[in-house]
């Protein structure tokens, strides 16, 4: 795989998160029930992307092993919200926070795998920080009655990804070919 190939992921990669943000936030969500099915799509979506995109560009990364986790682990909470969203929203928010906590693992290993790759990588370690204080607070200190806090977050959280992977994208192709 070139590198013109992996700058296309990661601009592929920022327009589904920025997608699955959009949608996460302009979805209508009127019930706990509707959160957690759309919280379930968004994360079954973006946690089978992930395992795939993953894999296709394990030669790019000494650390895929740790996003096809977190893949695996979005999928299995996606799956679990689903189930448990008509009889329990604080286990959806508990799994909100396990989602920012290995997202905030997944984009650490992506600052240490691209530090020479693109420009801007020090976003990943800013966007990893964010995820984890997120994620911990999600865990430890949200009521369950805050199942729409953490749709917010979690749509918002989409939509900086995204815009980062795609500002990526863009500094890097400009400093590269200009």
């Amino acid at each position: 795989m070139t590198e013109t190939r992996f700058l296309a992921s990661i601009l592929t990669e920022g327009v589904f998160l920025l997608i699955l943000g959009l949608g996460t936030l302009i979805l209508p969500k009127i019930t706990p029930v509707s959160f957690g099915l759309i919280l379930s799509f968004a994360f079954l979506a973006y946690g089978g992307y992930k395992i795939i995109n993953s894999y296709i560009l394990r030669n790019f990364s000494r650390h895929y092993f740790i996003s096809i986790f977190a893949g695996i682990c979005l999928l299995i909470s996606g799956i679990l919200i689903m189930i448990t969203a008509i009889t329990n929203s604080m286990l959806i928010i508990i799994f909100c926070g396990i989602y920012f906590v290995l997202e905030s693992v997944s984009s650490m290993a992506s600052a240490s795998m691209t530090n020479r790759l693109v420009y801007g990588w020090k976003c990943f370690i800013l966007l990893a920080i964010l995820q984890i204080l997120i994620g911990i607070s999600f865990i430890t200190l949200l009521p369950s009655g805050a199942i729409w806090l953490a749709g917010i977050l979690t749509g918002l959280n989409f939509l900086v990804s995204g815009a980062i992977l795609i500002n990526i994208y863009w500094g890097t192709k400009y400093t590269k070919y200009n």
